[in-house]
């Protein structure tokens, strides 16, 4: 039976979905519509209250969505691999890319795989860019490659803050949707794997350490991280910092 914490998350999750598959010539496409509901990522701004909105530049207006999203796509290298866009339609706020096939990011991925993504992510940051929205099912896996399938919320804007915002709900996402097997396998490892890519990618790791230990994020990690996993998470925290800082 589905534990029935993780029930409300994937319901928003399913209900946040603002695209269809279009078949054409045996290809397939994705449509995506930005007039559609923000679901998951409202969600997480209601359980957050303010405290997301000062943290991160967040937009749920359309037009913003869209223009942001297509910015990051044409734009952003050293980061994730992206589909590629085949039409932006400004007008109607429809966007159709290519279908990426593949798996999508999960806490059940092998070890080598969270590297990947948190060296991917480390390697944005380093670059200028923050996603915002890092939930893990926006991360799709094709062998040794790592896509980016949503940047509705990327922004090009250094800020360590942001890139605090990133790591967080990319690891909360992932202790909630992996809880019942985090909590009898494997959590300690996996987030050793993200943040061991985070920093090999460039992150700023150390900085970022200090921050989600502190103020507003420590608060958020025992709002977004599910008992007892927020105290693993806390610790592994302490362990990082002790380590960079020799």
């Amino acid at each position: 039976m589905e534990n029935v914490l993780l029930s409300p998350v994937r319901v928003l999750d399913y209900f946040s979905k603002q695209t269809r598959l279009l078949f054409i010539n045996e290809r397939s496409y994705v449509v995506k519509d930005y007039a559609s509901e923000v679901g998951l990522l409202k969600w997480y701004l209601i359980v957050t209250s303010n405290l997301a909105v000062r943290i991160y530049p967040f937009k749920l207006n359309p037009v913003d969505r869209l223009n942001r999203e297509v910015e990051f796509m044409y734009k952003a290298d050293r980061c994730f691999q992206k589909p590629e866009i085949f039409l932006v339609d400004y007008k109607r706020l429809k966007l159709v890319r290519e279908f990426v096939r593949g798996t999508i990011y999960s806490f059940n991925a092998p070890p080598g795989v969270h590297y990947l993504i948190g060296k991917n992510l480390g390697e944005c940051h380093e670059n200028g860019w923050f996603l915002g929205d890092t939930k893990a099912s926006n991360f799709v896996v094709i062998g040794d490659k790592t896509y980016i399938v949503d940047a509705e919320q990327a922004v090009n804007e250094f800020n360590i803050r942001y890139a605090a915002w990133d790591l967080l709900v990319l690891i909360s996402t992932l202790s909630m949707e992996g809880y019942l097997r985090a909590l009898t396998n494997n959590y300690p490892r996996i987030l050793d794997e993200v943040l061991r890519g985070y920093f090999e990618g460039g992150g700023r790791l150390l900085e970022v350490l200090k921050i989600l230990k502190e103020g507003e994020f420590k608060l958020l990690s025992y709002i977004l991280i599910p008992f007892p996993l927020n105290i693993v998470y806390a610790k592994k925290l302490e362990e990082a910092e002790s380590l960079i800082s020799g």
